[in-house]
């Protein structure tokens, strides 16, 4: 199989079908370059002899997104290389000590004064805390339907409620305060970034 690629970036577009009889890097790229939206001549574009199967098909999602590239080193060799961003998940725990016995949710007392602290952790798609300093540093913002959100501090740097928290090498921390009245509390927590699953949290204050 022959992977296609733009000389210019290195930006795979394509590949040749998979068959038994080979062709020539001359005729896949004939075959193939015409029926690349946008192509204009075959020049701008060159090939790469792939005999790794798997690892080209596994990179399917990253070539239709435009983010697979051939990378040649500094020694001339050619190297697929997946530039997709890494997928992550929000891991999120509390420090609650009661539990609704039927659904595990939460619970706190309804009084106003009651809190739980809630931990958020980025994590890879095996379940790997990530905690570079430069990258996991998103800002998720955070929504409640009741009760009120505040830093995680006895005397917070901001007074009242807060609407996000930010990542601190792929960590951060707030809380969440019961109101007065028996409810149960959705906590949405939202990005930018879409390859951060951020997902929520139910509260029951009782």
């Amino acid at each position: 199989m022959w992977v296609i690629f733009q000389k210019s970036d290195g930006r795979i577009v394509s590949a040749s079908a998979d068959s038994e009889i080979e062709m020539s890097k001359e005729a896949a790229l004939k075959e193939v370059v015409p029926g690349v939206v946008g192509a204009k001549d075959v020049s701008d574009y060159d090939a790469i002899q792939v005999k790794d199967l798997e690892q080209f098909r596994n990179m399917t999602r990253a070539v239709s997104r435009g983010m697979a590239r051939v990378r040649t080193t500094t020694a001339g060799k050619q190297d697929l290389v997946d530039d997709s961003p890494d997928s992550s998940v929000l891991f999120i725990t509390t420090n609650a000590e009661q539990f609704h016995p039927v659904d595990n949710v939460p619970l706190i007392p309804a009084d106003g004064a009651s809190f739980l602290v809630v931990t958020l952790q980025k994590q890879n798609e095996k379940g790997e805390a990530l905690s570079r300093k430069t990258i996991d540093t998103d800002v998720i913002w955070l929504r409640t339907d009741h009760g009120f959100l505040r830093e995680d501090a006895d005397e917070p740097r901001e007074k009242g409620d807060i609407r996000s928290v930010k990542l601190v090498s792929g960590t951060a921390r707030f809380r969440i305060y019961s109101g007065t009245e028996r409810r149960l509390a959705t906590v949405q927590m939202l990005t930018t970034n879409p390859e951060l699953q951020a997902g929520g949290l139910r509260v029951e204050f009782i």
